[in-house]
């Protein structure tokens, strides 16, 4: 399909980095758009992920915060009924004492507005898999924080 016009709108089988700090060898491949930087031919700022949640899993041990707004999204793992929510998941936002935890049990989406402290992310329960991913208006995720995924932790700010 090369020499097309719009091919360059196009981003086939965008997967994802793997996450050193996943312990699993196993862990399965997601979907990563512009993680590390814009697609080529791609002008406006953009980066999202969606990752099958399997097991309980610790995912990001620590706060972190970001120089824009993140949206994010767990969602039930069956494409017929994505009410179908077979996980309990630990989320927190805010740092210190104006930390506040939430237990999601259900579809749910979280607006993460620009510089508020968010995580730790802990996967607590997980009977049946599920989905979770981000949206960023940022040109890629490294972009937009000094936090490390690889680690776990945000490096000095």
């Amino acid at each position: 399909m090369g020499g097309k016009k719009y091919e360059k709108y196009f981003l086939r089988e965008p997967w994802g980095i793997v996450n050193r700090a996943n312990p699993d060898p196993d862990q399965p491949v997601y979907i990563g758009v512009n993680q590390q930087g814009m697609a080529e031919g791609w002008d406006e700022p953009f980066t999202q992920v969606l990752r099958p949640i399997y097991r309980p899993y610790l995912m990001i041990p620590e706060p972190h915060r970001h120089n824009c707004a993140e949206f994010l999204y767990f969602i039930g793992g069956n494409p017929m009924d994505f009410k179908d929510f077979g996980a309990e998941v630990e989320f927190v936002i805010g740092e210190g004492e104006e930390a506040e935890t939430y237990i999601i049990t259900s579809t749910t989406w979280v607006y993460i507005p620009k510089g508020v402290p968010h995580c730790p992310l802990n996967f607590k329960r997980v009977d049946r898999p599920i989905m979770f991913g981000h949206v960023m208006f940022a040109p890629g995720f490294a972009s937009t924080t000094t936090f490390d995924p690889d680690k776990g932790a945000s490096k000095a700010e």
